[in-house]
């Protein structure tokens, strides 16, 4: 051993060292160069890592251990509901100002018959109301940096954006269909002054008015009263078996639900008396001001639309421009409101 030690002083190479020790039984399987030996040559080196020149660390970076989620959760805004009331029309084109509308009105009236007799007559009075059109548009821009910076997050953002606009053009003809455009000749579904006035529900027993402090029948009671109005405006062109959509808040939606002793709720007792009735949850029929509505709708009436909401342009993507190194493009839709032809066929009652 002695030798050996003179040996291994005489800075024998790595190769040689592990040679050595194998005849002695210290064995290194690895078919490798063995990391952590070192020959006599690397002691100097050693003793310099020793001496750290930077700042000691326990960890890496957090943006290592991150995961990021290819999944886009996209922020949700109230549902759109008004088509789901009244169907869509297509009048005119961009370059329409106004359409005009035909009604025709029966008069005369008659007399007792005499052969010579020229009494009684008939005729027609047909008057041309008008709607304004409103065009309104909303822009977006992005910059090519931009669009490479959003890349790097896996965004599509020119797509995004382009996404963001048609659900902005689709938000405004929502609120023009129910609200119309203010300063213009167009009314919307809740506001169009040709509407019946609304009524209030029935108190209970206890002077109450609310659905929430209502039974499942109080409430099939609200609903018939609010029928009954509009059968009378109708003089027999709506019956029970008229179609006809009831529509509510969401949260009064769950009113509907409310059952009896015997597990029949208010909505299963209207379905019965009302076989052609649809339900629709329209946010629009909750506000701080007026409190909560429902409306209690005749889609049609002997075959023709009791209104419709209009547009000329549904959605209209104008040219891409491109600029020194970004993009623009405008998008643009059009409103009449919601035409009412047949205001008697909408009824609405207010603070259920």
């Amino acid at each position: 051993m002695k030798g050996d030690k003179t040996m291994f002083e005489n800075q024998l190479g790595l190769q040689e060292q592990l040679d050595v020790m194998k005849q002695y039984g210290i064995i290194f399987d690895t078919g490798s160069p063995i990391r952590g030996i070192l020959a006599n040559d690397s002691i100097d080196q050693l003793a310099n890592d020793a001496a750290m020149v930077t700042a000691a660390n326990s960890g890496v970076p957090v943006e290592f251990t991150s995961y990021i989620d290819p999944m886009v959760i996209p922020i949700l805004t109230a549902t759109r509901g008004a088509r789901e009331i009244f169907g869509e029309a297509k009048k005119g084109d961009w370059t329409t100002s106004y359409a005009r509308f035909q009604t025709s009105e029966i008069t005369g009236e008659v007399e007792a018959y005499t052969d010579y007799g020229q009494g009684g007559a008939s005729d027609v009075n047909p008057t041309f109301p008008v709607r304004t059109q409103y065009i309104y548009q909303t822009n977006i821009r992005y910059g090519d940096r931009e669009v490479d910076v959003a890349s790097r997050a896996r965004l599509q953002l020119a797509a995004d954006k382009q996404r963001a606009a048609a659900t902005v053009i689709d938000i405004a003809s929502n609120k023009f269909a129910l609200y119309g455009v203010a300063g213009l000749e167009i009314y919307g579904l809740l506001n169009d002054p040709n509407l019946p006035a609304a009524v209030s529900p029935l108190p209970n027993a206890g002077a109450k008015t609310l659905w929430a402090d209502k039974s499942t029948k109080e409430i099939y009671e609200d609903v018939l009263y609010l029928f009954g109005k509009m059968a009378d405006r109708g003089a027999g062109h709506i019956d029970a078996n008229t179609e006809l959509v009831l529509a509510t808040s969401p949260a009064t939606q769950v009113q509907l639900g409310k059952a009896t002793d015997f597990n029949i709720s208010a909505r299963q007792m209207l379905e019965t008396y009302f076989p052609k009735i649809r339900f629709v949850a329209l946010p629009e029929l909750a506000t701080a001001t007026d409190g909560t509505s429902i409306l209690l709708v005749a889609p049609t009436i002997e075959g023709l639309p009791t209104a419709q909401i209009g547009f000329s342009e549904k959605f209209r993507a104008m040219r891409l421009i491109p600029e020194s190194s970004s993009f623009h493009q405008k998008f643009v839709g059009s409103s009449y409101g919601t035409i009412i032809y047949r205001p008697f066929a909408i009824g609405k009652m207010t603070g259920v």
